[in-house]
């Protein structure tokens, strides 16, 4: 396999860059995890608070904290949204995990993105608030990611979901878990004889395999691989890369397939829902999401893929990028096709507007904002945090 010729800067990014050389130089990869922590999740936040507010969306979109218990005895938070003017009809569910590396994200850094999909899809949301490095490790974020689920799917009807038309989704790490919860429920269906409960699932830009089990026979050369292409590449790079999965420890050996759902065999990812993925080309994640894509396709799954040539990880995160609106469009058109039924037959339930967000929307149409898994925060107070 040889995905290399997506992964040159492209012309687009690299006068974007040339522009905003300061502040693509911002880093606190010095500081101590913790503090990044803190300070990516304070600024991710409060970007997404005041977008929630500005944007009308707090008087269109409800929010609910559930409590949900873990298999270890703790708990986790999923937060739901659902369309306020829309009843209580059961809708479409999206079961969405952030992306952030595993050690960013927290239930307020999503607030506008998980609002926004589900004002402008007509879906019910619930952000599974997976627990994150450095206060736990090893596989702990993966359990999360299925106890979460299993409690949304138990609680379908409480939440106005229609069982029937469950997506998940996630961005980046929250990629990595979509993978190993679709996967276990893919194994949970046969061995059971029961429905599977995923209609579809969406992977954005995700890690699939833990860069220390990464394929390279596979490849026509270890140089043309993203690992080692874009190694230097802007927002996630190697030096990233491994950070992030040192956080996690070295007790679970990288080929695990709940670390790396990528390397399960093909024969064993037959009958999965369809999947779709958004892939950008100059990312060290490029490879193994392209090789993930290809396997399901052998296997016989319904696949669609997006590439962005020569762009790098979370490049929407930047609203002065004109790819960044067609990466909002590639994601809701994901969506929609996942959670189509099989003859691919959409019929559109477009968003209520109240005649008072009429004004409100012309006035804010030109900040198209930034969607399904990053603010405009996240590049600039943390670039690396959207893994």
């Amino acid at each position: 396999m040889d995905f290399s010729q997506w992964g040159t800067p492209s012309k687009e990014w690299l006068s974007f860059a040339a522009a905003n050389s300061v502040m693509l130089g911002i880093s606190e990869d010095h500081l101590p995890p913790l503090v990044q922590q803190t300070n990516a999740n304070k600024a991710r936040a409060t970007m997404s608070t005041h977008l929630f507010q500005s944007t009308g969306l707090s008087k269109l979109v409800a929010t609910q904290d559930h409590v949900v218990p873990t298999r270890d005895g703790q708990s986790l938070t999923v937060r739901s949204y659902r369309p306020v003017l829309l009843g209580s009809k059961p809708l479409p569910g999206y079961v969405y995990y952030h992306g952030g590396g595993f050690i960013f994200g927290a239930p307020d850094t999503e607030l506008f993105n998980c609002a926004w999909l589900a004002h402008s899809l007509s879906m019910a949301v619930a952000h599974v608030c997976y627990r994150h490095t450095p206060q736990v490790k090893g596989l702990t974020p993966w359990h999360d990611a299925v106890d979460g689920f299993d409690w949304v799917a138990a609680h379908a009807d409480a939440l106005g979901i229609d069982a029937s038309r469950i997506l998940v989704g996630g961005i980046s790490a929250g990629g990595s878990l979509t993978a190993h919860v679709v996967q276990t429920e893919l194994r949970r269906a046969r061995e059971t004889g029961a429905a599977n409960r995923v209609k579809g699932q969406v992977l954005g830009i995700p890690t699939l395999v833990h860069w220390k089990a990464f394929p390279w026979h596979l490849f026509a050369g270890r140089e043309k691989t993203s690992v080692v292409q874009c190694k230097d590449a802007a927002i996630l790079n190697g030096r990233r890369l491994e950070l992030y999965s040192a956080l996690l420890g070295d007790e679970t050996d990288p080929s695990n397939l709940t670390w790396s759902p990528a390397l399960a065999a093909e024969e064993d990812l037959k009958g999965m829902p369809p999947t779709a993925f958004l892939v950008t080309g100059w990312d060290p994640l490029r490879d193994e999401a392209l090789w993930y894509a290809t396997k399901l396709k052998n296997a016989g799954v319904r696949t669609n893929v997006h590439i962005f040539p020569g762009l790098p990880h979370v490049f929407y995160a930047f609203m002065q990028l004109p790819s960044h609106k067609r990466w909002n469009e590639a994601m809701l058109a994901c969506m929609r096709w996942a959670v189509a039924d099989e003859d691919g037959w959409i019929v559109e339930n477009p968003p209520v507007m109240p005649p008072f967000m009429e004004g409100a929307a012309a006035a804010t149409s030109s900040t198209d904002p930034v969607t399904a898994g990053a603010s405009e925060s996240d590049a600039v107070v943390n670039p690396g945090n959207s893994l």
